[in-house]
This record gives structure tokens, C-alpha cells and sequence, in this order.
């Protein structure tokens, strides 16, 4: 009752007392079902991944985009099929005032909206990569997360099969470069154009309807059923002469890659604006939680921008998204990740007990020692080279054999000691902590020393 006479600042400081205290906490914070934390070697490897990604994007001169996590619904239900599964069971959805808003489930239908909004489609072609964040409401379990991390690209105004050829061998290059140590397995089929694919879709209508006296009622996935949808004409047997054309050359600007792949007719993909070339990228391993998981896929997609409001039709290709979570889930935990080894700044307290007394007057000397030390720190990372400050604890003093074991467990190189004499004497101890010695220097030439042994690793 006595809140409401309080400021909001007062009562905003009551509640989180009442809170700190466990009056009104039952159990402890935990993650959301399906969501999962990341940090350690696990945030090295999706680092790792991400920046592999990022330079080979850029080798092959795609620029950067960045689109909101957070769409108008309809952005996603246009283009990824109101039957489809993704649209009627997986969505993260909610109402906004009078507006339907979702958590995006996969990066290209933002992209496309990007590229209509904000007129791109009349300055092609464009070339995009991006990485990030996606939402699925399926039922969590090993390899599928609810929020998981994508890293893809897009083109768009590339109709030549060569810009099919260019975006498998990127992918390539991409999963090469990751190193998992795991074989890759290429598929790829095409779904051909809109002409092809209509005269095919009236045969399989005609086909499953003189056996569907033997397919089961209930619309699952019924082993009795299998035959049946095996034995179905396969949609390469009703290519137009444009689309054969087409995915011929793809095969064999593959071949004249030396990429090696298997043409798999029951290949589909499941998002409907997916047309000709499409591509699976596989790999055997138990931690991905299935016999052979998929770890990045794409295809073309001519009618997309178009479907999402564009004035004309845009050839686009691409869509190829790596799923980061699975990359790193089979990318061993020894991977050497290059990383610059920073410098440590340790304060050495006490060390000359002559110097100073004791009282106000041995916590002031002591933070003027920090303060010094912090300065320095700043110094040194204003020439870029990385810093790491020891901050000294408070309730206890530790020896300096074990900071320096702490310190070592940053992987810093050096280590510069900073204590009473080198403040009297203007300059500090530089210890090389793999060699395990020791010299005062000053601290300019510590800065030339430091750097030239970075020259000297790098060279």
C-alpha cells in the first residue's frame, strides 16, 4: 500500500530490494526451451565461422546487409507458401496494436523487402551476404534450435548459369575453408521454370490420383506410402529445352571446377519460390543428431521479387544459408583460431614497504600505482595492441606467483609489472611469460619492443 505514495524512482529501488533479498523469487533465471547460451569455445567457433564467411563474401564482392529481426508477417507468409509448414506451425508470431508481426525464420524474404523498399531492384545487379539470428516454434532437439544463427548470401539481376556455378563454388570454398575435418557431399538437382514445372505438377496430380487407393488417409509420413511417392515421374523427364540447357551448363561448370556432386532428382526444397538450380550441402555425423544432416542449402529464385510486390521480375540466386549452429557443432574444439596474444598490466603492491606508510596513505599510494597502470593500458591500445589490466582484489592480496598464473591464463605473451620502483625510477618490467625472464625497460621502448615482436610472429 505504502508504494503508491513513493516516487518512481523510490519505488522502482523497493522492488528490486524485495527482489535481491528472495522474497519474491521461487527459481533461478533460466533459458527460454529451445534457446541456448553461448559463450567459450563455442562463441570462438561461430566467430571463427562468421569471419571465414565474411572474407570469402567479400573475395567474391558482396557487401554487407543488415535487415530487422522483426517483420510485418506477410512478408514471410507471401513467400514461404500459406500451406507450408514453416507458415502454419512454426512461425513467431503476435499481434501489434492492429499489425501482425513475426521473429524471421530465414534471411531472404527481408532482403528482398530491403531491395523493393528501398528501390535497389532499379539499380542491379546486387550482390548481399549477412549472418545472424532466425526463429522457428518447432519442437527442440539435437541440431534444431528455436533460435538459431544463419550466415548467407544473395544475388540478384544474375540470370547466366554461370552465376549458379559461382554461388555452389562459394559455398564450397566456404565449408573447405571452415575445416571441419568432415567430408562434404554436394546435391543438386533443378526444379526447372514455371512452364516446365506446371505441364509436371498435372502429371504427379494425375499420378498420385490412380494410387490413391493405396496411399493412407491420414496424410503422414506412412511407410506403405513410400513406394508410391518413389515410383512417381520425376520432374527431369518434363524439362523444357531451356531449363535442361540450363542445369546442363551448371553440370558442367561444376565439372570444369573439378567440385565433385551428385545429381539427386528427389531433391526439393521447402520454401515454394524456389525454381531451376537447387543445392544441398551434406555431411555424416552423430552430433548434428540425424544419419546425414544438411549444414548449408540454396537455389534460384527468378520469381521472388516480383511475388513480393517488385514492378518486374528480377533474377535472383543465392538463398544459400549455412546453418552456423551445425558448422560449429561438428567443428572439433582444438581448432586453432588465430588470435593476437595480448599484454598484461600487473600492479605489484607492497613491494618496497620503505617507500610508503601505512593507513589512507598506503590505499592512496596503491591506487596510484592502478592509476598509472591504467594509463599505460590506455597507451598501449592506442597503437592497437591488446591490453589486458589485472585488477587487483579488493578483500585479499594475492602473491604475485599466482596473478602471474592467473595472467597466464589470459594467453598473454608479456606481462609488465608495475610497482613502486618503476614509478620512482620512470620505468616498468616487461616479463616474457613464455620465456620466463625479465628486464626494466622504459616504458617507450616497451611500446617499440612489443611491436616489433609482432612484426617479427607476423612476418
Amino acid at each position: 500500500m505504502y508504494l503508491r505514495f513513493l516516487l518512481p524512482q523510490q519505488r522502482v529501488f523497493i522492488r528490486t530490494i524485495t527482489q535481491v533479498t528472495g522474497k519474491q523469487i521461487n527459481e533461478p533465471a533460466r533459458t527460454v526451451r529451445g534457446t541456448h547460451d553461448r559463450f567459450g569455445v563455442e562463441n570462438e567457433k561461430f566467430t571463427h565461422i562468421q569471419k571465414i564467411g565474411t572474407s570469402i563474401a567479400e573475395l567474391y564482392c558482396f557487401e554487407q546487409i543488415s535487415t530487422p529481426i522483426l517483420e510485418f508477417s506477410q512478408v514471410f507468409e507471401r513467400t514461404l507458401g500459406s500451406e507450408s509448414d514453416i507458415v502454419g506451425k512454426e512461425l513467431y508470431s503476435f499481434i501489434d496494436h492492429d499489425d501482425k508481426l513475426t521473429l524471421r525464420p530465414e534471411g531472404t524474404a527481408g532482403i528482398v523487402r530491403a531491395l523493393i523498399n528501398n528501390n535497389m531492384d532499379r539499380d542491379l545487379p546486387k550482390k548481399f551476404y549477412y549472418h545472424g539470428p532466425m526463429f522457428r516454434r518447432e519442437r527442440p532437439q539435437k541440431g534444431r534450435l528455436r533460435q538459431f544463427e544463419q550466415f548467407g548470401v544473395e544475388m540478384f539481376g544474375y540470370e547466366n548459369p554461370t552465376s549458379d556455378i559461382e554461388i555452389i563454388e562459394m559455398a564450397w570454398v566456404f565449408l573447405n575453408k571452415i575445416d571441419t575435418g568432415i567430408p562434404f557431399e554436394l546435391e543438386i538437382n533443378s526444379l526447372a521454370d514455371m512452364e516446365s514445372r506446371t505441364r509436371y505438377c498435372e502429371v504427379v496430380k494425375d499420378y498420385l490420383l490412380q494410387n490413391s487407393s493405396h496411399l493412407s488417409s491420414d496424410n503422414s509420413k506412412n511407410p506403405e506410402d513410400i513406394p508410391i511417392i518413389q515410383n512417381c515421374p520425376s520432374i527431369t523427364e518434363f524439362y523444357n529445352t531451356k531449363s535442361a540447357e540450363r542445369f546442363n551448363a551448371v553440370c558442367q561448370g561444376l565439372q570444369k571446377l573439378e567440385i565433385p556432386y551428385k545429381v539427386n532428382p528427389q531433391l526439393v526444397r521447402g520454401l515454394d519460390y524456389y525454381e531451376d538450380t537447387i543445392f544441398e550441402f551434406k555431411c555424416t555425423d552423430s552430433r548434428l543428431g540425424v544419419s546425414q544432416g544438411t549444414v548449408l542449402a540454396g537455389g534460384r529464385y527468378d520469381s521472388l521479387v516480383q511475388l513480393m510486390g517488385g514492378k518486374e521480375k528480377v533474377p535472383g540466386i543465392g538463398r544459400w544459408a549455412a546453418g552456423v549452429n551445425r558448422l560449429a557443432a561438428i567443428l572439433r574444439d582444438d581448432i586453432t583460431i588465430p588470435r593476437e596474444r595480448p599484454i598484461a598490466i600487473v600492479i605489484i603492491q607492497d613491494r618496497d614497504k620503505t617507500i610508503l606508510s601505512t593507513g589512507n596513505c598506503r590505499k592512496n599510494n596503491d591506487m596510484m600505482l592502478h592509476y598509472y597502470g591504467l594509463k599505460i593500458s590506455s597507451v598501449l591500445r592506442s597503437y592497437n595492441i591488446k591490453t589486458f589490466f589485472y585488477h587487483t582484489p579488493n578483500a585479499h592480496k594475492l602473491s604475485l606467483k599466482t596473478i602471474l598464473a592467473n595472467v597466464v591464463k589470459t594467453n598473454a605473451s608479456h606481462a609488465i609489472l608495475i610497482g613502486e620502483n618503476e614509478i620512482m625510477n620512470d620505468k616498468v618490467t616487461l616479463k616474457d611469460l613464455d620465456l620466463k625472464i625479465q628486464n626494466e625497460y622504459k616504458f617507450e621502448d616497451v611500446v617499440q619492443i612489443v611491436l616489433k615482436s609482432r612484426e617479427i610472429k607476423n612476418s
